[in-house]
């Protein structure tokens, strides 16, 4: 086919009556999806590491949560996964370890508070 272009610059009509420009918006669409691609690769790619980032935040919090354990309870070796569950279960609901909770938790929010310039949640002082 011969690309054609009448006197007012358009494209005309070949012999089998298809306009012969055609390729160029082939073309334009290759790419497109080329790239429509390659963006649905970057974010899969993105979505991993995301969730390789989560998993290893996850791991590091148990391996530190487990060394708390052997640190302050080194017999827990010795107890089923369903004992230790009594275990702290019942020391967890002790008054003296609800209270410290309270007061780490108070601590942390003013922490917070003081960091951010005391300011709530809701856009006021704190």
């Amino acid at each position: 086919m011969i690309n054609r272009k009448s006197e007012n610059g358009n494209p005309e009509k070949g012999n089998d009556g298809m306009i012969d420009n055609i390729d160029g918006n082939n073309k334009a669409l290759e790419d497109a999806i080329k790239n429509a691609e390659q963006a649905k690769a970057r974010l899969a790619n993105e979505r991993k590491k995301q969730n390789e980032r989560r998993r290893k935040a996850e791991n590091r919090h148990k391996y530190m949560m487990g060394g708390i354990i052997v640190k302050y309870f080194p017999q827990c070796y010795r107890f089923e996964e369903s004992e230790l569950n009594r275990i702290l279960s019942a020391a967890l609901a002790t008054r003296e370890c609800r209270q410290t909770i309270e007061e780490i938790e108070r601590t942390a929010v003013q922490s917070a508070q003081g960091k951010d310039g005391g300011v709530d949640a809701s856009g006021g002082k704190g």
